[in-house]
C-alpha cells in the first residue's frame, strides 16, 4: 500500500487514500470511488529527486504521493519503464549535475551576449515606424520632469541649429519625422539623446561647449546614426529579452511586468553598447566626409565633453574663471 492524496479532477477536494496493486497488473485506490484499472493505462510522472510523484488515472483523476521508492518499486514490477527515469538518473549523479550546470551557464551566457543582440537587431529592423513612435511616447515628458528645464538658448540660435539639422535630414531620406529639441541639461549637463520616437534632444550645455557649428553637426550626425540603426529600440528589445530569460529561469513574472511599467524610464536612461556606439560613430564620420567636415571636429568635442565630467570643470565654471570651452580645455 502506498499512502497519498487523491484528486477527482472535477473539484479541488482532496482525500487521503492508499494505492494498491497486484501481480496481475491491476492498480486501485482504497478510500475513494475510483475503479481499479490496468497499470498500462496509468501515466506515472518521472522521478526528480525527492519531489512528489503523480499518477494520472484515465478519467482525469490523480494520485499524489511522496513515497518515491514505493512508486519506483511498483513501476519496476509492473511496467517496463526504467527505475526513476532519465531525469532522476542525471539528477542523482554529481558529475551529471556539474556538467549540465556548466552547459546551462554557457548557453545562457551565449544567449545574453550574442543571441539577444542578434534577435533585437533583426526584430528592430522589421518593426513598423508607428510602433517605434508609440514606444517613444512620453519618454521626453519623463526627461522633462526628472532632468531637464526649458532651453535658455535664444530663439535665433535655436533656429540656426534647426536649419543645420534640417540640411542633414535632407541628405538622408531614409529618416522621416525626425526632429531636434533643445533643453537646459541640469544634472545631465552637456549631452545629447536619440529617442525611438525620432526626437533628438541636445542640451544647452553641449551647445555652449562647442567651439564651432561643425562640432555640433558631428554630434547631430552621431545621434542620427543611433536613429538610423534603431539603437533605442534594440536596447528596449534587449531589456525585454533579458527580462524574459530571467522570468524563464526563475519563474518570476513580476520581472517582465516591471520592465513594461518602467519602459519610458528605461528608454530615457538606457546606455548603448560599444557596438552600437561604433555604428553611430561610423555613420557620423562617413556623413561628415560627405559634408566636407573634418573628423577632428568630432574628436575635439568628445574630448571637451569628457573633460566636462571632471570635478575640476565644475569648480572652474563656478569660480567664473572662463567659458565652458576654456574650462574644458584647462581640465
Amino acid at each position: 500500500m502506498i499512502p497519498g492524496v487523491y484528486f477527482d479532477g472535477r473539484t479541488s477536494d482532496r482525500k487521503s487514500v492508499s494505492l494498491y496493486y497486484g501481480t496481475d497488473g491491476i492498480v486501485g485506490l482504497e478510500g475513494c470511488d475510483e475503479n481499479p484499472v490496468a497499470f498500462d493505462v496509468l501515466v506515472v510522472s518521472p522521478r526528480i529527486g525527492n519531489t512528489a510523484r503523480y499518477i494520472d488515472f484515465p478519467g482525469g483523476s490523480q494520485f499524489e504521493t511522496d513515497e518515491n521508492d514505493a512508486v519506483d518499486s511498483m513501476v519496476e514490477k509492473l511496467g517496463s519503464v526504467r527505475r526513476g527515469g532519465v531525469v532522476h538518473f542525471m539528477e542523482s549523479r554529481a558529475s551529471w549535475v556539474a556538467s549540465l550546470t556548466v552547459v546551462v551557464v554557457f548557453l545562457g551566457w551565449m544567449f545574453v551576449q550574442h543571441g539577444i543582440p542578434f534577435f533585437s537587431r533583426e526584430l528592430a529592423a522589421v518593426i513598423p515606424e508607428k510602433i517605434c513612435k508609440y514606444m517613444g511616447q512620453g519618454v521626453l515628458d519623463v526627461m522633462d520632469k526628472t532632468w531637464f528645464e526649458g532651453s535658455r538658448l535664444s530663439s535665433q540660435r535655436q533656429t540656426e541649429l534647426r536649419n543645420m539639422f534640417a540640411e542633414l535630414l535632407a541628405a538622408n531620406r531614409s529618416l522621416e519625422n525626425v526632429q531636434i529639441e533643445f533643453r537646459s541639461g541640469g544634472v545631465v549637463k552637456a549631452n545629447a539623446f536619440a529617442l525611438p520616437s525620432g526626437i533628438i534632444v541636445m542640451t544647452d550645455e553641449l551647445v555652449v561647449l562647442a567651439n564651432t557649428d561643425q562640432e555640433l553637426i558631428a554630434i547631430m550626425l552621431h545621434e542620427l546614426g543611433h536613429l538610423e540603426h534603431r539603437h533605442s529600440l534594440r536596447s528596449a528589445i534587449q531589456n525585454f529579452g533579458l527580462a524574459f530569460l530571467v522570468m524563464t529561469v526563475t519563474g518570476d513574472v513580476s520581472t517582465s511586468s516591471s520592465i513594461v511599467t518602467a519602459m519610458p524610464v528605461l528608454l530615457a536612461e538606457a546606455g548603448f553598447s560599444q557596438d552600437m556606439e561604433w555604428e553611430a560613430d561610423t555613420y557620423a564620420l562617413v556623413n561628415m566626409q560627405r559634408h566636407g567636415i573634418k573628423p577632428h571636429h568630432f574628436s575635439d568635442l568628445l574630448a571637451k565633453l569628457e573633460a566636462s565630467r571632471h570635478p575640476a570643470y565644475d569648480i572652474c565654471i563656478e569660480d567664473g574663471k572662463g567659458s565652458a570651452v576654456e574650462c574644458a580645455e584647462r581640465v
